[in-house]
């Protein structure tokens, strides 16, 4: 009697474990970078020994998709959108000698398949280390990037900064001018920095619009 109802025991216990479903990876989450609002910054500085350029925008679109502790995405920004506090010098950022804003009128940064250190949790920033494509006046380049993303879950807190769950996404690279078919003439070699030096502090949600 005991060993048969140890035998059904068992049966019932490989039954309800064959039942269970598997285990299922995280949810894909999917962030708009297209802050209705414009805060989000992108900046560099061309550090030369007679001069120093500052350039801003506040205008970045983008998306990013973030899945089994991998993150892919694309952002960009329009050339027309950067200012550098001198309109006769926009003017020159702009013009096919320099970024020419008619023919190639974004700069583009994309990256797949980037592996997180950790997976995204509230309010804990993630640092990582990683390449992804730039395409600057008709170039495209791969250049060593480091970003810093930090998920917030929706609260009536972070309402105050835009609806839905929201991904913060702070990074920092450089950009060599002159790979990009920038050329700088020898009147502008102690004029313009051979490198930029860019930051970016840009904030998706997963109500945004694209």
């Amino acid at each position: 009697m005991f060993r048969s109802a140890l035998m059904l025991a068992s049966v019932l216990s490989l039954s309800a474990s064959a039942a269970e479903p598997a285990p299922t990876s995280a949810a894909a989450k999917s962030f708009v970078f297209n802050d209705p609002n414009g805060r989000d910054t992108v900046m560099f500085v061309l550090d030369a020994p007679l001069e120093v350029i500052n350039g801003l925008s506040n205008q970045v679109k983008g998306r990013v998709e973030v899945k089994d502790s991998k993150a892919s995405g694309r952002f960009q920004v329009p050339v027309k959108s950067i200012k550098t506090g001198n309109e006769t010098r926009d003017g020159h950022l702009q013009n096919d000698r320099w970024l020419d804003a008619a023919k190639f009128p974004d700069i583009v940064f994309e990256f797949k398949d980037v592996a997180l250190p950790a997976p995204l949790a509230n309010a804990k920033p993630v640092t990582v280390k990683a390449k992804g494509t730039f395409s600057i006046h008709g170039v495209t380049h791969e250049e060593p990037v480091e970003v810093t993303a930090t998920y917030l879950q929706e609260t009536a807190e972070t309402k105050h900064r835009a609806a839905g769950e929201l991904l913060r996404v702070r990074a920092k690279f450089q950009i060599p001018v002159e790979a990009y078919g920038i050329q700088r003439t020898e009147a502008l070699l102690l004029k313009v920095g051979e490198k930029a030096d860019v930051t970016v502090d840009a904030w998706g949600s997963t109500q945004f619009k694209p």
